[in-house]
């Protein structure tokens, strides 16, 4: 029986728009009064809002190893232009399983951006309205195995290709040039974004490592997606391009 969600701390590093490239990121954990295991599928949500209209600023996501009980510890990253702003924030979580929301928080916790101290956020049993919209998914999109062409602009290199493909269930799987990894992808609005992967740890090359965590960087500031013929660009919150991708030849 897991005690504790370790892993937790690296998959929600997600950010909605640019990455954070200093490091900033808010800590704490996500607990619950209930003495009771979380069942298989269930995933754990992170956000943060402004106070006291409650709008979102930024949050991530990740899914949860079935029979992990709480606290979940998270560490959410954070946009290093956040910190001097005159604004007050807070941070919310759910805990779901697919669409539907088991335990949310009941208000956000303020917290302080510019202070290192983790906070505790306490969700409770959910009996509210769930969502009832489904993400409208593009069948190109899954199912489909992608080769990446460029990270930023800049064509890859490397003696096997990068790869990338999204099941049904959108669990996301493929090649980073050096090491094999894995995520999970969400699909909401017409949005597109993608938890941080989990890999294999080979050791390659300083030059392919270093593409390999450029293209980590780039899902996870990903926001967007077009698809056009066979080619598809992941675009960040600004919608700059961050990776292209062909189709795969079989």
């Amino acid at each position: 029986m897991l005690t504790r969600l370790i892993s937790i701390v690296s998959l929600l590093l997600l950010l909605s728009g640019a990455a954070s490239a200093q490091g900033l990121s808010l800590t704490g954990e996500v607990t619950y009064r209930e003495r009771i295991a979380l069942p298989a599928g269930a995933s754990l949500y992170v956000g943060l809002v402004t106070l006291p209209d409650g709008n979102p600023v930024l949050g991530a996501g990740s899914s949860v190893p079935a029979g992990a009980q709480p606290p979940l510890q998270f560490a959410l990253g954070i946009r290093s232009d956040l910190t001097g702003s005159s604004r007050s924030y807070g941070l919310v979580a759910d805990i779901r399983l697919g669409s539907s929301i088991l335990f949310r928080s009941p208000a956000p916790v303020p917290v302080d951006l510019n202070a290192a101290a983790a906070t505790t956020i306490i969700v409770a049993r959910y009996s509210g309205p769930q969502p009832v919209v489904e993400p409208v998914i593009e069948s190109d999109l899954v199912g489909t195995a992608w080769q990446v062409t460029s990270i930023a602009g800049t064509p890859v290199t490397g003696s096997r290709p990068i790869t990338l493909s999204i099941a049904s269930d959108l669990r996301v799987d493929g090649h980073a040039g050096c090491n094999d990894y894995f995520a999970q992808a969400s699909v909401e609005a017409g949005g597109l974004q993608f938890g941080l992967p989990a890999s294999t740890k080979k050791a390659c090359s300083p030059d392919l490592m270093a593409q390999e965590q450029a293209f980590f960087a780039a899902l996870a500031a990903t926001a967007s997606y077009d698809l056009s013929d066979d080619s598809m660009r992941l675009r960040d919150g600004a919608d700059i391009p961050l990776v292209g991708l062909i189709k795969a030849k079989e």
